[in-house]
């Protein structure tokens, strides 16, 4: 109980301290990220792939088979069970739909040559990213195979193109077998592990992988004191030439023309005051 209650005093006082430092697109001067948050960040535009991701969900809510997990990375801070029923699991750590939405939304601003996912869960995270171009070749990795099953159901039923493939490895296994691939304009997503070295050492056999167009996409930064720390080295790898925390994710440029924006980013709404005028 003490390490339950430690836990979710670190997530108020964490979310507090970014509050409190967070800009609005006012204080946004680069004109490659002014794009991104005006067409991207701010962009409240509904698509078909939106309505069909929230059937899978609905789908998943009504299925109560056990699902065996294995502990790959840092342990979960809310419960100790290593079997979970699919509902329970997609219920709590499938991504959300305005997360999901963003993601969908960047994918159709970048136009990546490819989609790398760490961390697939159930696949939903995945549909935002493949639906929004189904032509662009989609690798999501997944380390768990009972989750992976699940996750080859979810695409199943959203009538996934042959461009998705879905691994079931882990993801230093997965970089090991790929150690020499070529070089591409890509949107990494990582959302798997939430341990600091992993996360870092993630992160740069991906650059190895990428061009300076890609943009690299780190979920869960303030879940822990560790990813915090994971957050901050990510920020200073001199290959990241600007960074935006969204505080649910850390987004990582690369363009040498952006030369340092280190921004913390919250809707307007949340900060009227800040307009510009001061």
């Amino acid at each position: 109980m003490a390490e339950h209650l430690r836990y979710w005093f670190f997530r108020i006082t964490s979310a507090l301290r970014w509050y409190f430092r967070a800009q609005t697109r006012y204080d946004v001067h680069s004109p490659f990220l002014s794009a991104f948050v005006r067409e991207v960040y701010h962009d409240r535009r509904s698509y078909y792939a939106f309505g069909l991701i929230d059937r899978i969900r609905s789908y998943w809510s009504g299925q109560e088979q056990a699902v065996r997990l294995l502990e790959l990375g840092a342990p979960s801070k809310t419960t100790t069970e290593l079997r979970r029923s699919a509902a329970s699991l997609v219920r709590t750590n499938a991504i959300g739909d305005a997360s999901g939405r963003l993601l969908f939304r960047m994918c159709l601003w970048l136009k990546p040559q490819r989609i790398v996912e760490f961390g697939t869960n159930a696949g939903i995270s995945t549909l935002y990213l493949h639906l929004a171009d189904t032509r662009t070749p989609l690798q999501t990795v997944e380390g768990n195979p009972e989750v992976a099953e699940l996750a080859r159901t979810t695409f199943s039923r959203a009538g996934a193109t042959p461009s998705l493939s879905l691994f079931n490895e882990r993801f230093s296994d997965w970089l090991e077998a790929r150690e020499n691939g070529d070089s591409k304009r890509t949107l990494f997503f990582l959302d798997g592990d939430h341990r600091r070295e992993p996360t870092i050492a993630y992160v740069r056999a991906m650059l190895k992988r990428s061009t300076t167009e890609s943009v690299f996409v780190v979920a869960d930064i303030h879940w822990s004191k560790e990813m915090e720390a994971a957050w901050e080295a990510l920020e200073r790898l001199p290959e990241v030439t600007a960074t935006l925390d969204l505080y649910h994710f850390g987004l990582l440029f690369f363009r040498s023309e952006l030369n340092g924006p280190r921004l913390t980013l919250i809707p307007t709404r949340f900060k009227p005051w800040r307009i510009g005028f001061f």
